[in-house]
C-alpha cells in the first residue's frame, strides 16, 4: 500500500524481505537465503519500477553487501542490515510467531 512512498532501493529491499519472511513460514529458506521465485520483470511489476531500474538496484544492494546473488538464488549476508534498509517489520504480515522471529 505504501510502495509509492518508498525509493527504488527501499521498495526492492522490502519486497525481498517480505518474500523471505513468507518463504520462511513454509520452511523454504536456508542458509540465510532462498531461491528467488520471481524474474526481474516480475520484481519490476511488483515494485512499480522498470526492469532496468530493478537490475541496477539489485546490483546496488549487492555492492552494499546487503544481498548476494547466484543465478536464481539470493542470500542475505546481513539480514538485520537489509531489514533496516527496507524499513521492514514482519508483524504487518500477521503470519504468527514462526515468521516474526526473522532470519537471524
Amino acid at each position: 500500500m505504501n510502495v509509492g512512498r518508498r525509493d527504488a532501493r527501499t521498495r526492492l529491499a522490502h519486497l525481498l524481505c517480505e518474500v523471505a519472511t513468507r518463504l520462511q513460514g513454509q520452511d523454504l529458506v536456508n542458509d540465510y537465503g532462498y531461491e528467488l521465485p520471481m524474474t526481474q520483470e516480475q520484481l519490476a511489476d511488483a515494485t512499480a519500477l522498470t526492469n532496468v531500474h530493478v537490475n541496477r538496484t539489485l546490483k546496488s544492494l549487492e555492492d552494499e553487501g546487503l544481498i548476494k546473488r547466484d543465478r536464481r538464488a539470493i542470500r542475505f549476508p546481513n539480514w538485520q542490515a537489509l531489514k533496516a534498509a527496507a524499513g521492514f517489520d514482519p508483524l504487518y504480515l500477521h503470519l504468527g510467531q514462526q515468521s516474526a522471529a526473522g532470519l537471524g
